[in-house]
């Protein structure tokens, strides 16, 4: 369990380096022996490069354990019948998932704020993998679940990405990338290649990329029936005379036979 203390950690700026050594073959096996289990693979290969690791971008969780720290989670709190009770007589296969968690799940994180992570064997995959759940106790919510230990990494190196996005200061390899990738489904967008311009952006949108939310809009917006969106801020946006309002023309004149009237309207030309 987490504490005031643990809190106060995870609000200050910590330069140190968030992982640590990994562990050797044998340390892993001798924690997987302890365990009675193997581990995962992305869960393996991880602790083979760190052997732990400071959070600082997810709520709740602010340090995963090594291979000598995890532990079964064994449900100390008795959040299993609390689950249970919402199995109907044809409960959904994620429900049953999510009520046997408790008891079987492998408890990964040793520093938190009334959070949990936990890997579940029960909830597997073909490659064998095992699902991560993190629960924040604190909130209420049900947990959130990733299909993976290294989806539920990937997913917070989008969000290390995503909450420093505003900073001019913070340049990398990632955001160089994110950022040449907006451009490009911009490009692509103009050509009209608008279904591969729209899972670039939204992947750029997830690292918090600047213009990735307004270009993703703008194709949403371009896309729509006629009539089902309002403009919002469309018309202000600086690419809307040179790029968006001719597309739109075209589209509204095909639609209405010549007539573009209510593209006109929106710029406030008539």
């Amino acid at each position: 369990m987490g504490s005031a203390r643990g809190r106060g950690r995870g609000r200050r700026a910590d330069r140190r380096p968030p992982g640590r050594p990994g562990a050797d073959e044998a340390a892993i096996a001798a924690a997987e022996e302890r365990l009675g289990r193997r581990l995962p693979p992305s869960y393996r290969e991880f602790l083979a490069v760190s052997d732990g690791w400071r959070v600082d971008q997810t709520a709740g969780v602010y340090r995963l354990g090594g291979a000598a720290d995890i532990g079964w989670f064994q449900d100390p709190y008795d959040m299993t019948p609390l689950y249970e009770q919402n199995l109907d007589d044809n409960p959904r296969q994620e429900d049953v998932l999510l009520a046997g968690m408790w008891q079987r799940a492998l408890r990964l994180e040793t520093d938190s704020d009334m959070s949990y992570a936990l890997l579940d064997p029960g909830d597997s995959d073909q490659d064998g993998e095992w699902a991560l759940y993190v629960y924040k106790g604190w909130g209420g919510e049900r947990p959130d679940r990733y299909p993976s230990f290294r989806a539920y990494m990937e997913a917070m190196y989008r969000g290390f990405h995503s909450a420093r996005a505003e900073r001019p200061d913070f340049v990398n390899a990632t955001t160089r990338a994110q950022d040449a990738q907006v451009e490009q489904a911009r490009l692509l967008a103009l050509r009209g290649r608008y279904e591969k311009a729209l899972p670039l952006l939204e992947e750029a949108l997830a690292f918090g990329r600047p213009q990735s939310a307004v270009l993703l809009n703008q194709l949403r917006h371009l896309l729509a029936s006629p009539g089902s969106q309002g403009y919002g801020d469309l018309v202000a946006d600086p690419r809307y005379l040179p790029e968006i309002l001719p597309v739109e023309a075209m589209g509204r004149r095909a639609a209405h036979g010549g007539w573009a009237g209510p593209t006109r309207t929106a710029t406030g030309s008539g």
